[in-house]
């Protein structure tokens, strides 16, 4: 390998010497405050969503398995160091100079995503990756091999990407620029550009092909609605935070879609799910079409449990797992500490201007980034709040 890029590795943490050590009976499960709050991990069993923004992420010889990386937000150092990713879906994350290195992937997809100046060095299984609809300009596969054509059909954007089999010695600027037309590229990306509905009540309609491409649906609600025939969902198309009340979800496939923290009740299910998330979302009074599957799909906190059953449909690559406890207590002093952060902190309240419900990584996030005295500040600023409630 060239001495600049052993360097370049080198500099973020990454000692070549070391061999591939993850050893899966004695991971470690990290609880769920354990994710959000740190950005170093080694030798863990990571099965919790990660989102949000954090200033470095560094994973060694961990376990990423049947969990979501969803709008995961890495503004400096980014490195996965002795790997497995398990059925992973990374999606809408910004990676940018991110180090994959002496990584494993096994039934996994990288979707929307940013790529840009990437390394994937010496990774078993990248070829199996589902990338699509990525930024990956400049990235670099070492050791690896990936299908130029695919990626291309499957709409990733990709410039100067270096694909090297062997370990030989390369420089980075010797790369194969494909001869792609700025006036085409442009028209791909806004051909692509998703349409983002927010806080829409849809009624009695049939959903269309049309209706449900390129669109990333917000804190929805579908009240008896249907799904036109001969439908087909991809990662153009997510659910967040929606409601789908007395729905028919009849589709041909889904391949790749979020419906992430949605609630369905009295919902009827047909076709074939693939890689499809329904991380945190919440079931009731579900029916499902026969012949129906659900290959690699997602259910993290979740109480899919009670509803998914093998003898109804097929589940494939699955872990149904209960639902973790009920966080209505903590939630509610997250959003007390919030209205306290709010009325105090200018910046915290342009920052959450749009946002109409607070979570606890938004509160996390705030403290977590204040040095000593404003941490001491905050506190006894939340002390005086209480003991002036309890007074009244």
């Amino acid at each position: 390998m060239n001495s600049k890029i052993k360097t370049y590795f080198i500099s973020k943490g990454i000692d070549f010497s070391v061999p591939f050590l993850v050893d899966e009976k004695h991971l470690e499960k990290p609880d769920e405050k354990y994710i959000y709050q740190s950005t170093y991990f080694e030798n863990k069993l990571i099965k919790y969503t990660m989102l949000g923004k954090k200033k470095e992420l560094f994973l060694r010889n961990c376990k990423i398995e049947a969990t979501s990386l969803s709008s995961l937000d890495i503004k400096e150092r980014i490195v996965f160091h002795n790997c497995i990713f398990d059925n992973v879906k990374i999606s809408k994350c910004n990676f940018k100079n991110a180090i994959f290195y002496n990584c494993k992937f096994n039934n996994s997809v990288i979707v929307n995503s940013i790529l840009a100046n990437s390394y994937f060095v010496d990774c078993k299984g990248i070829e199996t990756i589902d990338f699509m609809e990525n930024n990956m300009q400049e990235v670099s596969i070492i050791g690896g091999k990936v299908n130029l054509n695919e990626l291309e059909e499957k709409q990733n954007r990709f410039e100067d990407i270096l694909i090297q089999e062997e370990m030989l010695e390369v420089q980075h600027g010797n790369v194969a620029v494909l001869e792609e037309k700025k006036e085409d590229d442009q028209e791909m990306k806004e051909e692509n550009k998703r349409q983002i509905i927010k806080n829409e009540i849809f009624s009695s309609q049939e959903l269309s092909q049309d209706f449900l491409n390129n669109k990333l649906f917000y804190k929805c609600h579908f009240v008896d609605c249907s799904i036109s025939d001969n439908v087909k969902l991809n990662a153009s198309t997510d659910f967040k935070e929606c409601t789908f009340l007395n729905n028919a979800l009849h589709f041909d496939d889904v391949d790749k879609t979020s419906f992430d923290d949605c609630i369905f009740e009295k919902v009827s299910f047909r076709g074939n799910f693939i890689h499809v998330s329904f991380a945190g979302s919440k079931f009731s009074n579900l029916s499902f079409i026969r012949d129906s599957t659900f290959v690699a799909c997602l259910f993290d906190h979740t109480n899919a449990i009670e509803y998914f059953d093998n003898n109804l449909i097929k589940l494939s690559n699955i872990e149904l797992v209960k639902k973790s406890n009920d966080n209505t207590e903590i939630l509610k002093k997250v959003n007390e500490l919030y209205e306290i952060l709010k009325s105090k902190d200018k910046v915290l309240q342009q920052e959450l201007i749009a946002k109409t419900k607070v979570d606890e990584e938004d509160v996390l996030d705030y403290i977590l980034h204040l040095d000593d005295t404003e941490y001491l500040k905050l506190i006894a600023k939340t002390s005086s709040r209480v003991v002036e409630e309890k007074m009244v």
